[in-house]
């Protein structure tokens, strides 16, 4: 049959191009396997906590009402807390996540957003290791169990199902920093120590030893440059941002023990005994333990690039708040990928390849053996506890919700906080009536000046005895508009009038 002229005739497929194109991919389709399934597994499970209300006020609700502020071109000063958002950490990193919210403006949209962040910190790790470890099959198996070690980490795992934090951005941003070092790709090394140093005031912990091994080991100039610029920007982030939207440099000063950095350091030389006391209490050695042992120690063997976390993991394991030493909690995420790609340096030094492979054998081992004790896998001896989204005393929460205005002023229930907190003015019970967890703490226990202005209070029934008082006093100014089994929504009568009349 005769061509039809001026219509291009169909090409016949290439069957060795794709071919080709198809083994090229193979080799990593494991770790975008494990990638994905990290993703699915947490981005799930995270909501399923959140839509059990289990995500409370501290933090879900002071980053989500924050970047629901900025979505709406408010000032981002969260009533949850009575801070700035930009004051309690300088993460304006999240002005980045802004317009997620113009497009899905849930709390939900954050948490799938954090585990996706923190799954895609495994491919620079992934491409290090092939990058050092070589490039054939073997290399690309060792990069693969590398990076599988790093998504199994229980640090990792337990700090993506604390709630949202900018954390799970500064550990994508440092993973990728630190391949662009060891790699050495300059412009990118930029970008990203830049990125991670939006993420939160001391993230120059991290960042200027990072500098400093780059002009020990790649250029001297642009080393000193990115150390000189983090320890430049820690310091107007304290003295300058924080202090001008809170006026102080930092109210978490108090967690530094001995009176502050210079009495801690003095204390050693003239309490020896106390300090020892100190460092060897609640849980930190443990703690040690944990963080080294996910990745078998391995990084040891070529400790320069690990090192690179060893101010923030000091800053962790020295700080008189327990949270900061605990694997549960965020404060740990950041040090991950830092000792997963000291691993994959220190690894890389080994000479011959046979114990190459059996250092990173002893990695991956500890860390799947780290993730069943102490992480949250589905092959983990331990689960993340949360309510069903069915279960009766969340039907009930989500029903007295749907009868409250979304622009009322609300003081509510801890655990509600996150599911109602996209609205100017929102507050965390039993403030403003007694203040509690507001602003730099200088107010605890005291009746603030807008308490008069709160329209609605969404409590349970079976309030802590300590707040039944603060509801004793006011209870004659409320009058119960809705009441679900256990969840009750009160109402001003002075607002209730005037909406009346």
């Amino acid at each position: 049959m005769a061509q039809v002229i001026g219509v291009e005739a169909p090409r016949a497929v290439d069957l060795a191009a794709v071919r080709q194109g198809a083994l090229r991919i193979a080799p990593h389709l494991p770790v975008l396997g494990l990638v994905i399934a990290y993703a699915m597994r947490f981005s799930l499970l995270s909501v399923a906590v959140h839509d059990g209300y289990d995500t409370p006020a501290y933090d879900m609700g002071l980053f989500d009402q924050g970047i629901w502020l900025l979505s709406r071109f408010h000032a981002p000063f969260v009533t949850v807390m009575g801070r700035n958002l930009f004051g309690d950490h300088t993460c304006f990193i999240l002005l980045l996540v802004v317009p997620l919210f113009w497009v899905y403006p849930h709390a939900q949209a954050l948490l799938v957003l954090q585990s996706w962040a923190l799954a895609a910190a495994a491919i620079p790790i992934y491409l290090l290791g092939r990058r050092l470890l070589g490039r054939g099959a073997l290399g690309t198996t060792l990069a693969t169990a590398l990076a599988a070690s790093y998504l199994l980490n229980p640090a990792l795992q337990n700090g993506n199902l604390e709630q949202f934090h900018p954390e799970c951005l500064m550990v994508l941003a440092l993973a990728i920093a630190v391949y662009a070092a060891v790699d050495w790709h300059p412009r990118l090394l930029v970008v990203a120590a830049v990125a991670a140093l939006l993420c939160k005031q001391d993230t120059a912990l991290m960042v200027i030893p990072l500098g400093l091994w780059v002009a020990w080991r790649r250029d001297r100039k642009l080393g000193l440059i990115i150390a000189g610029g983090a320890a430049a920007w820690m310091a107007i982030a304290f003295l300058v941002i924080i202090n001008l939207l809170l006026g102080t440099t930092s109210f978490n000063m108090a967690r530094v023990p001995f009176g502050g950095f210079t009495g801690f350091v003095s204390s050693i030389f003239t309490k020896p005994r106390q300090v020892w006391d100190y460092v060897t209490s609640q849980g930190r050695p443990f703690y040690l333990w944990q963080m080294g042992s996910s990745v078998g120690w391995m990084f040891l063997l070529a400790p320069s690039v690990a090192a690179i976390a060893a101010l923030t993991f000091l800053e962790n394991e020295l700080a008189d708040f327990g949270y900061m030493h605990e694997i549960q909690y965020h404060y740990s995420m950041p040090l991950v990928p830092v000792l997963v790609i000291g691993t994959v340096w220190a690894v890389s030094r080994i000479q011959p390849v046979r114990l190459r492979a059996a250092a990173v054998g002893v990695a991956t081992f500890s860390a799947f053996a780290g993730c069943v004790v102490w992480g949250l896998a589905p092959f983990s001896i331990h689960d993340y506890p949360h309510q069903s989204s069915s279960a009766p005393a969340v039907r009930d929460a989500n029903q007295v919700i749907k009868a409250l205005p979304p622009n009322a002023v609300v003081s509510a229930w801890y655990p509600y906080i996150s599911h109602i907190d996209h609205r100017t003015r929102v507050y965390m019970w039993p403030t403003p009536f007694s203040a509690q967890y507001w602003g730099t703490y200088h107010t605890e226990g005291q009746r603030l000046p807008f308490a008069d202005q709160i329209q609605y209070i969404l409590l349970p029934t079976g309030l802590a005895p300590d707040d039944k008082p603060v509801f004793d006093s006011i209870e004659s100014q409320y009058r119960a508009v809705d009441q679900v089994g256990s969840v009750v929504l009160y109402e001003k009568l002075s607002f209730l009038q005037s909406t009346n009349g």
